[in-house]
């Protein structure tokens, strides 16, 4: 049986893994121009990054309910399809809500206390990115879609020809090649928009057989995704801003630490998109489950989804700590970066088991729709023990950088416990009462 059950995971995850290594690769192709561009193009994009992510990120949560909500009705018995144009009308309705905030993000540039170029450049890549969230929105409520029935290949080819087009306009746009202007650092920036607005259009036109459908908008269902979104978009908010945070702290020590910062997270974070994707995975699984009300299915896919994804962890937790060199050589070869680069991913090796089992327990009481009680693991986890700690290691202790990512490493680890112990509490309750 869990066999089968991890077969059935990885055939839905596998695909996912790839479109969301694909959807990455488009942050890490601004990374690797920008560093190849200059220092200082690095260190800004790294910033303006951290800026927004915390908003467009967090925002993305209201639609992460529409993949386990739609399953959880397919395992009832109920045609799913009904339900497309309420998920464009709502994604788009997300998109507004985005850029509304991404634009008074933008407002705050000047009070961050960086150097007038660096307020400069951020502000560039903010403001010419910001309507690229309706295209971020649109492939997001799409990709729900598909993922809510099992069907997701076309969007991870979609995301993966989008990561080669954006490292493509980010080199031809920042360098003045084959034709193209030289954009300079805006270059990085209009790329982006342009890759996001044609990869959302590419995976839009994929659901052509849909159209003709009811477009009555189901605003009880839009409830609740927003009932069940809300807690998974704050969850993301505490957690991408805690990182952001991070960020910009270390924007205030020298110029090769937020670098170097920028290169650990983007590493990081893109060893994170395959538990993440096994965590939208499992959610889908678990909440097709929960639809057919099968408390056992439910414990399996839990449990086998902890074991992949724990696996996993290990894998990369000892690359990035026995192969840090030829890792961090593809971003930079600025001598001082790379330094302190190598020191950060050390940490970034030690807390994949922790970011593994978190991210992955969420998506399984994601698709249970318990999202409130892991939004509260993860403030805690956050914002009352790991970002003061590593502000005490990082400015009073002088540990600088590394100190904001031991900080984090001990977050990661408080967080996997406490969502650990809120599962427990939430099968026991499952196999004693059932699923009502």
């Amino acid at each position: 049986m869990k066999t089968k059950a991890l077969r059935e995971l990885l055939i839905l995850a596998l695909p996912i893994i790839f479109g969301q290594i694909g959807l990455m690769l488009v942050g890490t192709g601004d990374m690797i121009i920008a560093g190849q561009y200059s220092r200082e193009c690095l260190a800004a994009i790294g910033l303006a990054i951290s800026v927004v992510n915390p908003i467009q990120i967090s925002i993305l949560g209201l639609q992460f309910a529409i993949s386990p909500l739609l399953a959880q009705k397919r395992g009832a018995g109920e045609d799913v399809s009904k339900y497309f144009w309420t998920v464009i009308f709502y994604s788009f309705g997300v998109g507004f809500l985005s850029l509304i905030l991404t634009l008074l993000a933008l407002q705050l540039i000047p009070f961050l206390g960086y150097q007038e170029n660096m307020n400069r450049l951020m502000s560039q890549y903010i403001l010419i990115t910001s309507t690229s969230v309706f295209g971020l929105c649109l492939y997001q409520g799409v990709k729900e879609f598909f993922q809510s029935q099992e069907k997701i290949i076309a969007a991870s080819v979609v995301a993966i020809l989008s990561a080669i087009l954006n490292l493509g306009l980010n080199y031809c746009l920042v360098f003045g090649v084959y034709g193209f202007p030289e954009l300079k650092e805006a270059g990085l920036a209009w790329a982006s928009l342009t890759v996001r607005m044609v990869t959302a259009l590419g995976l839009f036109l994929m659901t052509y057989k849909y159209w003709k459908g009811t477009r009555k908008i189901d605003f009880t269902f839009i409830k609740q995704c927003l009932r069940v979104g809300g807690p998974i978009s704050m969850s993301w908010f505490f957690e991408i801003m805690a990182f952001c945070s991070v960020t910009l702290f270390v924007g205030k020590f020298a110029e090769d630490q937020t670098a170097a910062n920028n290169l650990a997270l983007n590493i990081g974070s893109l060893a994170f998109m395959v538990p993440l994707s096994i965590s939208a995975a499992v959610s889908v699984k678990v909440g097709h489950a929960y639809g057919e009300k099968n408390p056992d299915k439910i414990k399996l896919f839990a449990q086998v989804s902890i074991f992949t994804a724990i696996f996993f962890a290990v894998i990369m937790g000892s690359m990035f700590y026995f192969f840090p060199n030829p890792i961090m050589s593809i971003y930079s070869n600025d001598h001082d970066v790379l330094v302190w680069a190598k020191r950060l991913l050390f940490w970034v090796a030690c807390f994949q088991l922790f970011d593994g089992l978190q991210v992955t327990l969420s998506g399984i009481l994601r698709g249970l729709s318990v999202t409130r009680a892991s939004s509260i693991a993860i403030f805690v986890g956050y914002w009352i023990i790991g970002i003061p700690l590593g502000y005490y290691l990082g400015f009073n202790r002088g540990m600088e950088a590394q100190g904001f990512w031991i900080g984090l490493t001990t977050s990661l680890g408080l967080v996997a416990i406490m969502l650990g112990v809120i599962l427990k509490i939430k099968m026991k309750s499952l196999l004693v009462r059932g699923i009502p």
